[in-house]
């Protein structure tokens, strides 16, 4: 359900807790800045005065009420960095607004505290200054995009080089914008006070035809390229009508007047009356055809179309904000490799991450480690892979239920999925455990659970059992994860009746497979891992389950429709070939191998089970935030900026400005405090001005 302006409580893309959170928040953290800079601007001639009287003083007396400031504000910012700023992070935002200033006017204080510092200023900072508000803005458009997941990208294979020039791009936007802002603010926001009126009344307007829009856009499902192109035709042609009926008569009437010399070669110029040019500009407009009054529009239009053809052409070509994966994405997910870190090594560990987007463990005892890693795609496939992290797991298997079905090599899997949860000691060696049995696992709203079927004749039984208890209105697992034929070879496959048999069961299990993701069921299929076959420690093994009886056996299950039947497959091989030797038994592997395993299961959840509304989170209260007592204590703050009366010390502070005010106050003979101000030096006059365009700009 939408709320006022839009703002729903819904899960969206980047407003997991809905849009009205989203807005709430991020104004929430500075929702006292512009204030408290606008109080400190309003009191900087105090601020100056107190500089200047008090280094007035003997150096002795000087330094002891600097000092004394300085141990206040410096015990201020001790207690800020050991209470607040040590919160953890949830925490830590609801303290933004009341205690976030202390070390920006701690910085300010120390930084203009001799004239010798305030004598030294950068002309950076002061230009910087002027755009801060448009860098803040358009730093979520150019430096950084995905929600602040990742960075414009030119060139792709030039990480340094690209950083240089998206920047350079981002600081000429935000200039350029700047340059925009004051522009549109003199068209629109005119010193006319009725045009100024009218002008506000039409943004009014406009704005919430914009949102009605919107709204209506949206509960029609009609957002889309070709539902804005056609927006921005009419709405472009209606502007462009308004601006062209608001300028018409004032245009005309500049272009219809009169110049000529008089004798001396001096330039005159005369104007129409009101009746002759309302007369002229009629006879301009019978003579105007429809070709000259549609060729504008006209060009605009085509001119939208160009640059919107060769955006869609660059989206489509090019890389796409950071989202869930889309199904196409199957064709890549099992291609990767396993990637060598130093976990031990802080620089190591953000390498493998900023090159493979893979995430690494702790540090190990002894030795280095590795971390699966997917080969980059080219940027049109759409295709960014990443480690999953519990919360994500969590968030993803929201009010879900998974199920694994199969021999060791799946429950492996299954005990990584679990690790990779939250359940850090899953698939933990212990004797006492039922080697061959069934296993659950509750993860708070979520259920994962292992059924132990080795044969393909088990996993037909067990998915035709779910598959009619679904039927019968039952419920099921939303994903089954499914894989085999390690026992089948080993066990069911040494006559020629055993492999028909075994080649029935197969077929069988296709159409029940099928019928599962008919019924919402999607399934995923597990190939068997690579078989080290110098490890096997049985007889039998030997003869009947070496890699290369195991090849034939994956073989068979593709040529009997299990692979086509499955909604992903992961191709055991791909994350187990290049540490085959690692097998110790010549079938399992070491835990970290299984998790590469699991990474590749959850890139398939994007598609096989995408987050919704009702699964994600719940809708937070919006006064979880606010603190009544700090806020009251601030408020008291802003209160006493405000009781200081910066006109009565206004003429003292040593700008041309108040030059002047005493220049003029002098010739008209008035007493201004002035007169009795000690006398400063310039060194300290020079140190002020400084200082006051440099907290100008720090604050702008």
């Amino acid at each position: 359900m939408h709320s006022f302006l839009l703002l729903g409580e819904e899960a969206v893309a980047g407003a997991p807790y809905g849009t009205k959170w989203e807005w709430y928040f991020r104004s929430f953290l500075d929702h006292y800045s512009a204030l408290l800079g606008m109080i400190f601007a309003l009191n900087l001639p105090v601020v100056s005065l107190f500089y200047r009287k008090l280094e007035a003083r003997s150096f002795g007396r000087q330094w002891v009420g600097k000092a004394s400031v300085l141990a206040t504000m410096m015990y201020a910012f001790i207690l800020w960095a050991n209470g607040p700023l040590m919160m953890e992070k949830e925490q830590y935002n609801t303290t933004n607004p009341y205690f976030g200033f202390m070390p920006l006017l701690l910085y300010v204080y120390v930084r203009n505290l001799t004239p010798s510092l305030r004598s030294h200023s950068m002309s950076l900072l002061q230009e910087i200054g002027k755009t801060t508000l448009e860098t803040y803005a358009m730093q979520h458009h150019v430096w950084l995009t995905s929600n602040s997941k990742t960075i414009l990208v030119f060139l792709p294979n030039y990480r340094r080089l690209n950083m240089i020039l998206v920047t350079l791009a981002f600081i000429a936007i935000s200039r350029k914008v700047y340059e925009l802002t004051g522009v549109l603010r003199n068209i629109l926001l005119p010193n006319d006070r009725q045009q100024c009126v009218r002008s506000i009344a039409a943004l009014v307007l406009v704005t919430l035809v914009s949102y009605m829009t919107s709204f209506i856009l949206c509960r029609m499902h009609l957002v889309g390229t070709t539902a804005v192109f056609i927006i921005s035709v009419v709405f472009g042609g209606l502007l462009y009508q308004s601006i062209m009926d608001s300028t018409f008569y004032e245009y005309h009437s500049t272009i219809k007047n009169i110049s000529d010399e008089d004798d001396d070669g001096d330039e005159i110029k005369t104007f129409m009356d009101r009746s002759e040019l309302s007369v002229s500009i009629a006879r301009d407009l019978d003579r105007e055809s429809i070709v000259t009054k549609l060729c504008p529009p006209m060009i605009g239009v085509l001119l939208l179309f160009v640059l919107g053809s060769i955006w869609r052409a660059i989206v489509l070509a090019g890389a796409t904000s950071v989202g869930p994966l889309s199904p196409d994405c199957a064709a890549f997910a099992n291609q990767g490799t396993w990637v060598k870190v130093d976990v031990c090594n802080e620089s190591s560990r953000a390498m493998v991450y900023r090159n493979n987007n893979a995430a690494s463990g702790v540090c190990p005892s002894r030795g280095g480690a590795y971390v699966w890693a997917w080969d980059e795609q080219p940027a049109h496939a759409h295709c960014r892979f990443g480690y999953r992290g519990e919360p994500k797991l969590k968030s993803v298997m929201n009010g879900r239920r998974l199920l694994f079905i199969g021999d060791s090599m799946t429950r492996n899997l299954y005990h990584a999925s679990v690790r990779a949860m939250g359940v850090k000691n899953a698939g933990a060696y212990d004797a006492t455990i039922t080697k061959h049995a069934d296993l659950t696992q509750d993860l708070n709203n979520a259920s994962v659970n292992f059924k132990w079927a080795p044969l393909a004749s088990d996993q037909l039984n067990s998915l035709r059992s779910i598959n009619d208890s679904v039927e019968n209105g039952g419920d099921g697992p939303d994903l089954i994860v499914m894989g085999g034929g390690a026992w089948d070879r080993l066990h069911v496959y040494a006559t020629d009746e055993d492999r028909k048999s075994h080649a029935d069961t197969l077929k069988a299990l296709s159409n029940d497979m099928m019928k599962s993701q008919i019924l919402g069921i999607h399934i995923v299929w597990v190939v068997p891992t690579t078989i080290n076959s110098q490890a096997l420690n049985t007889e039998e093994k030997r003869d009947h389950m070496r890699e290369e009886d195991m090849e034939a056996m994956r073989a068979v299950y593709s040529l009997n429709g299990i692979l086509s039947s499955a909604s992903f497959v992961i191709d055991g091989t791909a994350f187990t070939a290049s540490r085959v030797s690692e097998s110790f038994d010549g079938v399992h592997y070491p835990h970290q191998v299984y998790d590469g395993g699991a990474q590749i299961l959850f890139q398939s959840l994007d598609w096989l089970l995408p987050q919704n509304s009702e699964t994600i989170t719940t809708p937070k209260d919006i006064s979880t935030m606010p603190n009544t007592v700090f806020g009251i204590l601030l408020l008291a703050l802003i209160g006493i900026g405000l009781g200081v009366k910066p006109r009565d010390v206004y003429d003292d502070v040593s700008s041309e400005h108040a030059k002047r005010r005493r220049d003029k106050q002098r010739l008209k003979g008035s007493n201004s405090c002035m007169q009795t101000r000690p006398k400063m030096s310039t060194s300290s006059r020079v140190g002020n001005d400084n200082m006051d365009n440099e907290i100008a700009a720090l604050l702008s």
